[in-house]
């Protein structure tokens, strides 16, 4: 789609979030198209109410004959297809179609909503569509590091986009925007309003020339009547769309506050327990990690770090301080703990162990937390030159991964030790979590002096301090990733993601209304690409609802059987993964909260058709295989299997029959997977 632009300064109302907030109209190509010309409301007048919420980005004639709503959200696949149909819209009606967008980021869409502010963020330079394009065309590096990429390549000033992205401001008006479509009944994504005219869902083109064209010719017979071009959407909009219609026009081009969403009540607040310093942990010590100080030091101090957690390097100025202070007394034990949610830490542990491979971890260590925003892979190699590495000789180390092995050994200790977040100290096994003051340090190692000169009184040598004081110290051997038992399943007629003949098979047993299913989703994705064709993933139903499972006690999913059926219905024509796609991006939506079972039974059947026929389905062979209850058979042995397996909520995995616990981490899984193709598990 070209995107040439042209600016509409506004005043926003206080009450809006977007203050300031500038709306971009884009130019349709082609010599046809009309540029809007630069408005500038005075400066000691009150914005007019149209103006209220302006700051939506809008796309195409500001008096279009057809108006289109997208209520979309940036990770949502199914958004992705919509965009690229409204794309088409737009070249095909470049002076007859306006769009407005609308976020409605998912709760179980992570980065749904960081994307939607950096795209609001991109709009106050008048670059929302450029972000817009770039989000959607590159859905699966969605990222903090990628947005500020993406901002650069379209020519944002970096430095204001930052500081937009962290406007408070910028997120109200996200919030906003999700409680309008809320209000309009769009709890999926994506959903449109073609003046009026509701679409829900990712149609193809074809639907939305039928609506254009319909809603074209009754805006050239309003305008033969006499109706003025800027009063068009309006009127048509509410003859579209009674029951709608006036919220459409109040909350989206009016600018009237929506109700609120309805927010979750807050858990009753508990004062923190304080923390207990007093326990020994066995703070294992494999004899890989840096260290610094004297080898038979007093006291040892184990510090579990990630180079890209801020109060990590925080705490670099108490551990001076107690050097300083103590001397040879102390030795400080570095140990690696990248936390998942860190990108970069990970990269930064593993170079810093390959400048110990030259003598150089401290002073790696010392540039890398004072350079925390610059640990993406390619800033390493700055750091090792400016620390007088052999370059070549970190980056083969870098490359082959040379010291993982290490920092699984730590990951693996801190696990075991109840060190889950960074900075973690243990100061002879006593734990002291967090960014903490030196005084705090100089408590705990006070006493430990005391102790340590106690045990040598009584014949221990100096340099076995440590170790006598860990001996039989406390820890939490962690339950086997895989249980013993392995359970007989009988894969034949389930889907499979992956070959039928892999050496690995995933059962995942699972429920279409359970929202942890839906968020286990990308873990399981991303293990069976990642194995080459070795990880099949294998879905098996066991829906929590009494309806069509009777060894559940109650109807706790009531939307669960239906969605199940058609399910099965779409393996049948080789749709099944669209079909558990698209069912988990609107299973709190695919049925109706409120009244009689057999009403919204009958609503939800209809949204079923609605994704069938989004996915390509052949809709009337699905529901006459839905009517003929062709799934009894498979939907009998799944639930016979789940319960002999031990099977009890969703979801329930099981790898090579056996039931696994080891974490929905895609590197933990990968672990227990590559044990297994090994031999060793």
């Amino acid at each position: 789609m070209k995107k040439d632009t042209a600016i509409i300064a506004i005043i926003a109302v206080a009450v809006l979030a977007f203050v300031g907030g500038s709306m971009m109209n884009k130019k349709a190509p082609g010599p046809a198209a009309q540029a809007a010309a630069p408005v500038q409301a005075p400066a000691e007048a009150p914005a007019p109410v149209v103006a209220a919420f302006a700051g939506a980005p809008s796309l195409g004639p500001k008096d279009a004959k057809v108006t289109i709503i997208e209520i979309s959200d940036f990770q949502c696949p199914f958004c992705t297809k919509g965009k690229t149909t409204l794309d088409e819209v737009h070249k095909l009606y470049p002076n007859d179609v306006r769009i407005l967008f609308v976020h409605q980021p998912l709760s179980f869409h992570p980065h749904a909503k960081p994307a939607a502010i950096a795209s609001l963020a991109a709009h106050k330079q008048g670059k929302f569509w450029e972000m817009y394009d770039k989000l959607f065309t590159n859905q699966q590096q969605l990222g903090d590091e990628s947005y500020k990429k993406w901002a650069k390549e379209i020519g944002l000033d970096p430095a204001k986009f930052e500081a937009d992205s962290k406007d408070p401001e910028i997120a109200k008006a996200v919030d906003r925007d999700s409680a309008v479509a809320t209000a309009l009944g769009v709890g999926g994504t994506p959903g449109f309003f073609i003046n009026g005219v509701n679409l829900a869902g990712a149609y193809p083109i074809d639907e939305f020339k039928k609506i254009i064209d319909e809603q074209i010719k009754k805006a050239n017979d309003e305008l033969g009547k006499g109706t003025k071009a800027a009063d068009l959407n309006e009127k048509l909009t509410r003859a579209n769309n009674p029951a709608l219609g006036e919220k459409i026009i109040g909350f989206v081009f009016k600018g009237d506050e929506p109700p609120k969403q309805a927010a979750q009540a807050a858990p009753p607040k508990r004062e923190k327990p304080p923390e207990d310093s007093t326990t020994v942990w066995k703070v294992d010590l494999h004899g890989d990690e840096p260290v610094r100080g004297a080898k038979d030091a007093l006291i040892t101090i184990v510090e579990f770090t990630d180079f890209q957690c801020p109060f990590c390097g925080k705490a670099r100025g108490a551990l001076d301080e107690v050097e300083k202070n103590y001397g040879d007394k102390v030795r400080i034990v570095f140990k690696n703990l990248p936390l998942d949610f860190h990108k970069n830490a990970m990269g930064a542990a593993e170079s810093a162990l390959c400048a110990k491979d030259q003598g150089k971890f401290w002073e790696m260590e010392t540039r890398q937390f004072a350079n925390q925003g610059e640990l993406d892979a390619d800033k390493l190699v700055g750091h090792a030159k400016e620390v007088g590495l052999n370059v070549a000789k970190f980056e083969a180390c870098l490359k082959e991964h040379k010291f993982r092995p290490s920092i699984d050994k730590d990951m693996a200790t801190a696990e075991r030790i109840t060190a889950t977040g960074t900075p973690a100290f243990y100061i002879m096994g006593r734990k002291l979590g967090g960014a903490r003051p030196y005084d705090d340090f100089k408590k705990i190692i006070d006493e430990e002096i005391t102790k340590a000169e106690e045990k040598i009184k009584g014949g221990i040598a100096k340099k076995d301090v440590y170790a006598k004081t860990i001996e039989s110290a406390k820890e939490i051997i962690p339950p086997p990733p895989l249980d013993a038992k392995v359970n007989d399943f009988d894969y034949n007629g389930s889907p499979h993601m992956g070959p039928r003949d892999a050496k690995v098979k995933i059962a995942e047993f699972k429920d279409f209304q359970c929202p942890f299913c839906a968020r286990i989703n990308p873990t399981l994705k991303q293990v069976q690409k990642d194995s080459n064709g070795k990880v099949a993933v294998v879905f098996k139903h066991f829906p929590l609802s009494s309806q069509c499972n009777k060894t559940v006690q109650k109807d706790m999913h009531p939307a669960a059987c239906l969605a199940t059926y058609w399910s099965m219905a779409a393996e049948e024509q080789g749709k099944f993964w669209e079909y558990e796609d698209i069912v988990f991006q609107n299973f709190q939506t695919m049925m109706p909260s409120d009244g009689e079972m057999d009403a919204r039974l009958k609503a939800q059947t209809e949204n079923m058709k609605k994704y069938a026929q989004e996915i390509g389905m052949d809709v009337g062979k699905a529901e006459a295989y839905v009517n003929g209850k062709k799934y009894e058979t498979r939907l009998s042995k799944d639930i016979a299997e789940a319960g002999a397996a031990g099977v009890r909520g969703t979801p329930s995995l099981y790898i090579n029959g056996r039931k696994y616990e080891g974490g929905i981490k895609p590197e933990k899984m990968a672990k227990v997977i590559q044990q297994l193709l090994d031999g060793k598990l």
